[in-house]
Parts: C-alpha cells; structure tokens; sequence
C-alpha cells in the first residue's frame, strides 16, 4: 500500500497501514506495541495523528540517548563486578573447600537396601 500523505487524509488521522509506512515499521510490531502508542479507538478500528506520532516519537529518541549513556556507564563498571565475583568465588571455594584435606563425610550406598544390612 503506497504511503497516504496528511493532504490525502482531510481529517488528518492514519490507520495502522499508514502509520506502518510513516514508521518503516511492520504492522504486527505496530498492534504489539498500540498501548504506548498515542491512538484513538472507535470500536474495533485504531486511528493516529502524524503530529502526536512526531511528538512520541521524539520522546522515544531521548529515552534512547539517557539509555545509551546508562549502557556506557555499565561497560565500564563491568570490570568492578567481574572482580568482586572473582572475590566472592575465590572466598566461597576456601570456605567449602578446605585445602587441609579430605572432608569426613562418609560415602556409602546410593541405593537404600530393604533387608536391614548394608
């Protein structure tokens, strides 16, 4: 379907056809994503509006922008937490696993026997 523009539209509202092709985005991601997206409902139908479409759209560009700098700031404590999860494992493996020899716990059958002798 070729893309309507707002002119070819006289009371300015697009289906979800017309929005897919504003957005270069397929209509099943579209239906997906209809309660964040600023729409009206009459009935069954869903209509949008370019210029609400613009504006959530330029909140969704500067979500992108704090998330890209959020993700800078965990590449970089990467490093932080792989060593403090060396320290954690280092420290839990001497606990539970004591260089002084074998532990005393007593390995016997796997199977229970019934007759009362092991």
């Amino acid at each position: 379907m070729m893309f309507h523009s707002e002119k070819e539209l006289p009371n300015g509202f697009w289906d979800i056809e017309d929005l897919s092709n504003y957005l270069k985005v397929k209509v099943k991601t579209l239906y997906a994503i209809v309660p964040d997206i600023p729409h009206y409902r009459i009935g069954k139908l869903i209509r949008f509006r370019k210029e609400e479409i613009d504006s959530w759209m330029e909140g969704k560009r500067e979500r992108a922008v704090q998330r890209n700098n959020s993700s800078r700031k965990r590449k970089i404590a990467l490093p932080i937490d792989r060593l403090i999860k060396k320290a954690i494992d280092q420290a839990a493996h001497e606990v539970y696993n004591p260089p002084h020899g074998k532990s005393d716990l007593i390995k016997g059958p796997t199977k229970e026997i019934h007759n009362g002798s092991i």
